[in-house]
């Protein structure tokens, strides 16, 4: 696990680094339109929840490690183009294979965990967010230093590193030890989209799925809120930011260690994602308080809202190996993948739509709908089959 959780830090770093400055490269130093762009950026998350359905089923037939190795190479091709990417046709097709890799490694990435991992594959996946959340931080503050500068030597050496990164993955990743496949009792029917005809699953992928536009609220929807309701106080959007990094990093493995058995991972989920929706009720109340009560009430929000989505993710994260199969695992976390990105792809228009228009009225109802909606996650669970990890 040593070598797959420095695999974590470094691919985040360039990520981190990526996700930064990768929008202005595009821009501003190859020349491209925004609407150009926009488009490629939409094609290349759809072909990535394609590649992560294939990868999921090939993951679990051929094995995670050679799946997950390929997504890497396929990145680092992404990687390459993108550096001599001033043509369309060679955008276009940079950013396709960026999706594709991208895809090809998310559901194998969970199976290669549950596989080298085995009965501690809940705490090590705990402990490999830890270094993707601080890896994604300090690539996030390479890429500040990156974007301060505004070079287009600065942009091009940043999507260099990115694409070391992957070549330094790719090279450890073809060094994991992982176990073969695990034994199985009676065969599982095969079908690259049999996951999506298991109801109780499904639902609660859907449900967690719904959940996850939280993961746009700290840097999309607070610096809006905060730039139409308190705009003196706008800069502590960066600090919320910082406060969710720390406590992710802090809390994450002592939150997953506290989540013992299937019935407490249902807890835990439905304690953070209450925990959330109270957050959200503290943001909205920020906006008629007096300037300093507004600046305390960010940062509880802030405060709250981390400790939600780190109480959360230990919940899920525990459910999503307690009721999968083990020989199934990739294609189980595709579907469970597909399904968040869907909602990912839909939640800057929902915030939006919560801020501009809601005001007040649609942080509440993000609140309620929230809390709801992990409320039915304990009814849901009723009738999981919760089995070992190992």
């Amino acid at each position: 696990m040593t070598r797959l959780a420095l695999i974590t830090g470094v691919n985040a770093v360039g990520n981190g680094l990526y996700a930064t400055v990768s929008v202005l490269y595009f821009t501003s130093v190859l020349g491209h339109s925004l609407a150009l762009v926009s488009a490629v950026l939409f094609a290349a998350m759809m072909l990535a929840m394609a590649a992560d359905l294939v990868g999921g089923r090939l993951a679990d037939t051929r094995g995670p490690r050679p799946v997950f190795q390929a997504g890497l190479v396929v990145s680092l091709a992404g990687m390459t183009a993108m550096l001599a990417a001033g043509e369309v046709a060679v955008f276009v097709v940079a950013g396709l294979l960026t999706g594709a890799g991208q895809g090809l490694c998310m559901s194998s990435n969970v199976a290669l965990i549950r596989r080298a991992a085995g009965a501690d594959a809940v705490m090590a996946r705990a402990t490999l967010r830890t270094f993707l959340t601080a890896g994604l931080a300090l690539g996030g503050l390479a890429g500040a230093g990156v974007l301060a500068v505004r070079t287009p030597g600065a942009y091009l050496f940043a999507i260099a590193i990115n694409l070391v990164t992957f070549l330094w993955c790719a090279v450890l990743a073809g060094r994991l030890e992982v176990p073969g496949r695990p034994a199985t009792g009676a065969p599982r029917p095969a079908g690259l989209f049999h996951v999506y005809r298991d109801l109780r699953f499904m639902l609660f992928a859907v449900i967690s799925a719904l959940i996850s536009v939280h993961h746009h609220v700290l840097p999309f929807a607070v610096p809006l809120w905060l730039a139409l309701t308190q705009p003196s106080l706008t800069w502590l959007a960066g600090i919320a930011l910082v406060v969710n990094t720390v406590l992710g990093v802090v809390l994450q493995i002592h939150a997953n260690n506290r989540v013992g058995s299937g019935r407490g991972a249902v807890l835990s989920f439905l304690l953070g994602g209450v925990t959330i929706g109270a957050s959200y009720l503290v943001f909205a109340w920020m906006a008629h308080a007096p300037l300093g009560a507004a600046a305390v009430l960010v940062l509880v929000f802030a405060v709250i809202y981390s400790l939600g989505e780190v109480v959360l993710a230990a919940g899920a994260m525990d459910l999503q190996f307690r009721v999968v199969p083990g020989e199934m695992q990739g294609q189980y976390s595709a579907a469970f993948g597909t399904m968040h990105g869907l909602a990912s792809a839909a939640a800057p228009a929902l915030l939006g739509l919560v801020v501009s228009a809601g005001g007040l009225l649609g942080w509440l109802t993000l609140a309620a709908a929230t809390c709801l909606l992990a409320a039915m996650v304990p009814v849901v669970g009723r009738r999981f089959a919760f089995q070992p990890v190992g």
